[in-house]
């Protein structure tokens, strides 16, 4: 690349012509510029923003989740039957081990953490951005920060031209890793959405995803604070049919439901225009059957006892108390009519709670939807519409579960848009 040129504030001008333009210096870009200047491709990264990695920094409570221990075809179910298969070259060419050798040999060694995190060792997310940069300043790729692009435009004989703040650039390939629309406070507004249409490309519906979500009933806010291990919780849609099912930790907080199995449900519930619901099971590794015959048994032994005292122990005892109400109160064994033993089975199993929405964009870790999986080539992340374009991370209509699954993929994707670029 030709040394730069000066502007007038001093600041270095944009070069106006380069091999690739990638657009956006989060986890996917930085990924896709730092491969394609190692393959000696003259490599300009734009960030609008005067910091790049944003949300990199963060994520995890500014620790970062950067990955996931999970592995192959138990990796890729985790995104969907249909994502997943999208994914399956890029996690399969770049799997988590991989990411955490690249990381590590940048000078950031991770630690696994629970439910299969891997978080610096440090516990700061700041680590992780610096180790990219060092890594993107040793590949020779040039990156401009505080540098808005406006529009990018195809030539009808191949190549593109970058528009931005700071002047036009010409660009063989350009790599679009603009992010969605989670998160706006680090700059993502779906920049990259109308440059897509008007590149030739389906842009899905979109939807917050990985957000708490808003629930309006009163015994649910009255648990505030609870959070529950081991019981399943699942996703309805509108027609009451199961979508999405985790058993991960679930928080009570005085808007509704957080915590991991909540989080992970938010795209279902958003996709369902205000007509979805959650489903609690309690006692997962019980059918309703066993669990009413050992309750029956322990009724017969034990008649002084009382309802609650049958529930799963590791229910708190507010919790108890709730579930004894939708089942008529907590009566004792030696007086339990079948219907309210019954209707606590019922609680205990099956209790479905209303759900209009998550708490939205601004509590979002990531956008459901985007650019149409089967317009991108899945081997190196080239539009399959408009030859040199390239695009990756979360751009793409790909989201995972929480745990590091949504880093994974865009620096998976963003991989690959750097290899071919």
């Amino acid at each position: 690349m030709d040394a730069p040129r000066r502007e007038r504030d001093g600041a270095p001008a944009l070069p106006s012509d380069v091999d690739v333009v990638v657009v956006g210096a989060g986890a996917a870009g930085l990924m896709a510029a730092i491969q394609a200047s190692r393959r000696g491709r003259r490599t300009l990264l734009l960030e609008k923003q005067q910091r790049p990695g944003l949300k990199i920094l963060i994520s995890g409570g500014g620790r970062c989740n950067l990955t996931t221990t999970r592995a192959g075809s138990d990796l890729e179910a985790q995104y969907g039957a249909a994502r997943g298969r999208f994914l399956r070259h890029a996690l399969r060419a770049f799997p988590p081990k991989a990411l955490r050798a690249f990381v590590e040999q940048a000078g950031v060694p991770l630690q696994e953490e629970d439910l299969d995190k891997l978080f610096p060792v440090s516990q700061k997310a700041r680590d992780v951005v610096d180790a990219l940069l060092r890594v993107l300043a040793q590949s020779g790729a040039r990156l401009a920060l505080g540098t808005p692009v406006r529009d990018v435009a195809a030539h009808a004989g191949g190549g593109f031209t970058v528009r931005t703040d700071r002047g036009d650039v010409q660009a063989a390939s350009v790599v679009l890793a603009t992010g969605g629309l989670s998160y706006p406070k680090t700059g993502a507004t779906g920049d990259g959405y109308p440059w897509c249409r008007a590149l030739g490309h389906t842009v899905t519906a979109t939807w917050p995803a990985l957000a708490p979500l808003a629930v309006a009933e009163p015994w649910v806010r009255e648990l505030q604070g609870i959070v529950l291990h081991g019981v399943a919780l699942t996703s309805l849609d509108a027609a009451r049919r199961p979508v999405t099912t985790r058993v991960r930790p679930i928080l009570f907080t005085h808007k509704g439901l957080s915590g991991p199995a909540p989080m992970d449900l938010a795209g279902d519930v958003e996709e369902a225009h205000g007509a979805a619901a959650v489903r609690f099971d309690f006692a997962p590794d019980r059918r309703d059957d066993e669990l009413e015959a050992e309750w029956l048994a322990l009724a017969a032994a034990h008649g002084g006892r009382r309802a609650s005292s049958v529930l799963p122990a590791a229910l708190p005892e507010r919790v108890r108390a709730a579930l004894c109400a939708h089942a008529g109160g907590d009566v004792l064994l030696a007086n339990w009519p079948r219907p309210q033993r019954r209707a606590l089975v019922a609680a205990t199993k099956n209790l479905v709670v209303p759900v209009a929405r998550s708490l939205g964009y601004d509590h979002a870790e990531v956008t459901r939807g985007g650019v149409a999986l089967g317009e991108i080539d899945a081997r190196t992340m080239q539009s399959k519409v408009r030859p040199g374009l390239f695009v990756c991370g979360e751009l793409l209509d790909v989201d995972g579960p929480i745990g590091g699954f949504n880093f994974q993929a865009a620096f998976a994707t963003g991989r690959l848009a750097g290899l071919h670029a």
